[in-house]
C-alpha cells in the first residue's frame, strides 16, 4: 500500500537512502495547508504549488510520500518527485498550472523557458516548465540551478516514479496498512548523509523544524529501522560515537560541526542490542561494549551527587526547559530548583548495565559480564532503598538538599519496571496506578504526569502521551509477565496515532491522554499558535521521529 493522505505540515525531502542528503544545504518541505503546494523551508521560504484546483477537477490523491506526490484529476494527472537533493521534477495540466511563490523580496528573471528566483542571500532557484513537465532547483548561483532544471526536464518520470514506489511494494494488508507505508515515508525522510564529524548515515527527528541528530532520539529510530535495514539501523547508533569525546562523554545534541555540552537519556545498549536480535553483528556488539562502557563511565563520574549509585540530570534556569538532558524538557518534576535524585536516569542507568552484560555475555566477555553484574546489583539496591516510597508504593525522585521524596507522579516512575527494579509486589502496586483512571488510566495511557496533579494539562510533559515512554513502559510489563496490560497499551498507541493519521495525515509528537483534543491543539512550552508555523511556535511536531519508528516496531509484532 502506498500513502495517500495529505496533510498540513508532512515532510517532503529527499532521503540518503536514494543518494547525498546533505545537513549543510538542506532543500526539505512541508506540505501546505492552503493550496495544493510545498512549501521549502530556504532562508527565504519558497512555494512550489499547482493553480486553483476548482471542484470540478475533483483531486484525488494516489501517492503522498515523503519523496513523491501524485494526483489524478479529471483534467489530467500531477505529480511532484524528488530526483535529487537540489531537485524536484513533476507534471501538471495546463489548465492549472504550477507556479512559485517567494516569501520575501525577489529578483525574477527570465531565461527562455526557465523563471530563476534570486534573494540576494546566496540562494537561487530556478522553475522550467515544458510540454506539461517542469523541473524545480535550488542551488548556490544562476547557473547552477538552470543546468539542474534542464536535466530534470529530460528524465525519465515513469522510471523515477517506479522507484519511488518501491520500499511500499509487498508489504502488510490489515486496518494498519496505511500507517504501515505511512512510517516507512517518515523513516526514510529522517536520514542525512555522512558529513563533517558525523562518519556514516545518521538522523534527526523530524528534518524540520529539528534537524539536529539526538542521543535518544537515534536509538528510537534504530529499533524501527531494523525492519527495513539492519545495516543502517547499526549506523544510527555508531553515529553517536562518531561525536563522542575522549572522555566517554556523548553529547544531546550533534549535527557535522558541532556538538552540545549536555548528554540525554542513557538507552544505547539497550537499543544496540535490539538491533542485534535482527542483525547477529558482532562486531557491531563489540564497538558498542567499548564505546558505551566508556559513556556510562563518564555518567557515573558527573551524574551522581553522592556515593551512592543514584544519578541526577544537570538542570538549569529555564523556566519552560528545566531539564532538557531528560528529555522531559518542562516536566514539573523540574519545577523546583532542588537537586534531585532522579527516577528515571537512575532506571536508564540501571538497564544499560543489565544490557551491558547481555553484550558481554554474547561476546564471552567474562569480566565485562561481572562489572556490570555487579554495578546493576548496586544501582538496583539503592533506588529500591530510597527513591521507592512503601506508604505510597510508588518510586519517586528524591531531593537530596531536603532529605524527603519530591512526590511528584509522572510516567518516570514506571521506568523501574522497564528496568527490571522491582519486586513482583512493587510491580503490582505501580500496575494499581497505571489501572486507576484518576492517575494513569486514562482512556490512552499513558499520561506524563498524573490526573491528580496539579499541573495536569496539554503541555508536553504535563500531561499528554509520549509514545517512547508507552513503549519502554510495555516492555516491561510484558518481562513482569502483564502481557494483557502491555498489549493494551501497544494497542490502543497504534489506535490513536491511526486516528490521527488518517484524519490529518501526519504523526504527532504527543497525544492527549482522553483522545479528545485534537494533537495539533496541544500546548508546546505556550499556547498555539495559529495558523500553523513552526517558525513562530513549535507545536506537537508532526511526522515526528520516534512516534513513527516505535509504531512501526509494534507493527511489526503484529
Amino acid at each position: 500500500m502506498i500513502p495517500t493522505k495529505w496533510g498540513q505540515g508532512q515532510l517532503f525531502a529527499f532521503s540518503a537512502l536514494d543518494g547525498e542528503s546533505l545537513f549543510s544545504d538542506d532543500f526539505t518541505g512541508t506540505l501546505s495547508g492552503d493550496k495544493i503546494g510545498v512549501i521549502f523551508h530556504t532562508n527565504c521560504r519558497r512555494t512550489l504549488f499547482f493553480g486553483d484546483m476548482s471542484k470540478d477537477i475533483t483531486p484525488k490523491f494516489s501517492c503522498v510520500t515523503s519523496d513523491m506526490i501524485n494526483i489524478n484529476t479529471l483534467a489530467g494527472n500531477f505529480s511532484i518527485i524528488f530526483a535529487e537533493r537540489h531537485l524536484v521534477v513533476g507534471e501538471y495540466a495546463s489548465e492549472t498550472g504550477v507556479f512559485v511563490n517567494l516569501g520575501c523580496e525577489c529578483e525574477t528573471i527570465r531565461k527562455d523557458d526557465t523563471e530563476i528566483h534570486n534573494t540576494r542571500d546566496g540562494e537561487y532557484t530556478a522553475l522550467l516548465k515544458k510540454e506539461g513537465k517542469f523541473a524545480f532547483a535550488y542551488g548556490k548561483s544562476e547557473d547552477d540551478v538552470i543546468s539542474l532544471c534542464e536535466k530534470g526536464i529530460y528524465l525519465e518520470f515513469e522510471e523515477l516514479k517506479a522507484k519511488k514506489i518501491k520500499p511500499y511494494e509487498n508489504k502488510i494488508d490489515n486496518k494498519y496498512a496505511a500507517l504501515y507505508a505511512k512510517c516507512i515515508s517518515v523513516m526514510r525522510s529522517q536520514l542525512y548523509s555522512p558529513e563533517g564529524n558525523i562518519k556514516r548515515v545518521w538522523s534527526t527527528p523530524d528534518r524540520l523544524p529539528h534537524r539536529n541528530m539526538w542521543l535518544w532520539d537515534s536509538v528510537f529510530h534504530a529499533i524501527g529501522h531494523r525492519h527495513l535495514d539492519t545495516a543502517v539501523a547499526q549506523s544510527l547508533i555508531l553515529s553517536l560515537f562518531d561525536v563522542q569525546k575522549e572522555d566517554g562523554f556523548i553529547p544531546h545534541m550533534a549535527r557535522p560541526d558541532y556538538i552540545s555540552d549536555i548528554t540525554q537519556p542513557p538507552v544505547i545498549a539497550w537499543g544496540a542490542w535490539i538491533v542485534y536480535e535482527k542483525s547477529r553483528d558482532k562486531e557491531f556488539l563489540k564497538t558498542v561494549l567499548e564505546k558505551n562502557k566508556a559513556f556510562l563511565l563518564w555518567c557515573h563520574k558527573n551524574r551522581r551527587k553522592t556515593e551512592k549509585e543514584l544519578y541526577s540530570w544537570h538542570t538549569n534556569p529555564e523556566k519552560n526547559n528545566r531539564c532538557d538532558e531528560s528529555g522531559m524538557d518542562n516536566s514539573p518534576r523540574f519545577d523546583t530548583e532542588s537537586d534531585l535524585f532522579a527516577v528515571d536516569i537512575s532506571s536508564y542507568m540501571a538497564n544499560e548495565t543489565r544490557f551491558m552484560k547481555k553484550i558481554a555475555d554474547e561476546l564471552g566477555d567474562k569480566e565485562n559480564s561481572d562489572f556490570f553484574s555487579l554495578w546493576y546489583k548496586k544501582i538496583k539496591a539503592d533506588i529500591n532503598n530510597t527513591l521507592w516510597c512503601e506508604e505510597d508504593g510508588f518510586y519517586y525522585d528524591f531531593d537530596i538538599t531536603d532529605n524527603c521524596f519530591s512526590k511528584v507522579k509522572s510516567v518516570a516512575s514506571f521506568l523501574p519496571v522497564f528496568a527490571g527494579i522491582c519486586d513482583e509486589e512493587q510491580c503490582r502496586k505501580l500496575i494499581a496506578y497505571l489501572k486507576n483512571p484518576d492517575d494513569f488510566g486514562t482512556q490512552f495511557p499513558i499520561p506524563s504526569i498524573s490526573k491528580k496533579d496539579r499541573t495536569f494539562g496539554s503541555d508536553m510533559w504535563r500531561g499528554p502521551v509520549w509514545i517512547n515512554y508507552n513503549y519502554m513502559i510495555s516492555k516491561g510489563l510484558y518481562d513482569y509477565g502483564y502481557n494483557d496490560l502491555s498489549r493494551k497499551i501497544k494497542e490502543k498507541t497504534l489506535i490513536v496515532i491511526n486516528e490521527w493519521y488518517n484524519r490529518t495525515g501526519t504523526v504527532y509528537e504527543f497525544y492527549d491522554s482522553e483522545n479528545k483534543i485534537p494533537p495539533f491543539c496541544f500546548n508546546r512550552k505556550g499556547e498555539v499558535f495559529e495558523p500553523y508555523d513552526f517558525r513562530v511556535k513549535y507545536q506537537s511536531i508532526r511526522d515526528y521521529g520516534w512516534s513513527i519508528t516505535l509504531a512501526f516496531d509494534i507493527l511489526n509484532e503484529y
